[in-house]
């Protein structure tokens, strides 16, 4: 009990770390989470870019050691460049490239074990908001059990990528060892790591229906007012929850591998 109690304060004081890691230069972080967000979640779904929807997974695992890495310098008081910090991660390319690599291939296998789901899923796309009940519970019935094969597949990359491209970049671990350090890192600090989550998925969601409730008055008064701020809101939202995604995935970083050694290269 006292250990599950230790750790969860571990997880509250990772949220108010990034909150005040964010709050540094919250500028710079939401520029970041622009960059993040318009590389790897809005090009690869613009129709014909396929191949860039590729690259972008490849290339996935050097953005996270930057984004870590320029929260690090901000920590640490250090004045870097872009230029400067890609610099450090350039020797590296080719071992973070090889764990996009990894990625994409456990994506690929993940989606194909995932087929029959999503072919049933896309017999209710043309139908939309036009669904009578009985097909919206039938519907239901199959995205729950979706959801939950599809949380169940991207645990065990989201626990080898957690930590794996900072291990590479900072402590100079191979491929192999970094996946292995980054699965061991998640697993014991379990406990810390869901209630960071849940604590920073909550305040995000608050915020959001704080906001929400905000433009539900001025769509009162405004209808076509409300409808240019709704998606401005989610946008925003978005932007602020991967900025401190970064801020988070650094400061447990720092935590969890604190007094791990750092290898010659």
């Amino acid at each position: 009990m006292a250990i599950l109690e230790s750790r969860t304060k571990t997880g509250l004081s990772w949220v108010k770390e990034s909150l005040e890691l964010f709050k540094t230069q919250p500028s710079r972080w939401m520029l970041l989470a622009i960059a993040y967000v318009g590389i790897f979640m809005m090009l690869p779904s613009i129709p014909g870019l396929g191949i860039f929807a590729l690259l972008t997974v490849l290339i996935w695992p050097v953005f996270i050691a930057f984004a870590v890495m320029m929260y690090r310098n901000a920590e640490m008081g250090k004045q870097e460049t872009v230029q400067a910090v890609l610099a450090k991660i350039q020797p590296k390319f080719t071992l973070l490239m090889l764990l996009g690599l990894a990625c994409l291939v456990y994506a690929t296998l993940a989606t194909f074990l995932l087929n029959s789901d999503i072919q049933g899923l896309m017999s209710f796309a043309d139908k939309g908001a036009q669904m009578s009940e009985s097909e919206y519970v039938k519907f239901m019935d199959k995205f729950m059990p979706f959801i939950l094969k599809l949380l169940l597949l991207l645990f065990p990359l989201f626990i080898a990528t957690w930590f794996s491209p900072v291990l590479i970049v900072i402590n100079n671990y191979t491929l192999v060892k970094a996946i292995k350090s980054s699965i061991a890192g998640v697993l014991q600090y379990t406990v810390a790591m869901g209630a960071a989550w849940l604590v920073l998925s909550a305040g995000v969601m608050g915020l959001m229906l704080i906001v929400g409730l905000v433009i539900g008055v001025v769509g009162a008064l405004v209808p076509a007012l409300a409808q240019a701020l709704m998606p401005m809101l989610v946008f925003g939202c978005l932007l602020l929850a991967t900025a401190l995604m970064f801020a988070f995935q650094y400061v447990s970083y720092r935590d969890v591998f604190r007094a791990a050694p750092v290898e010659l290269p």
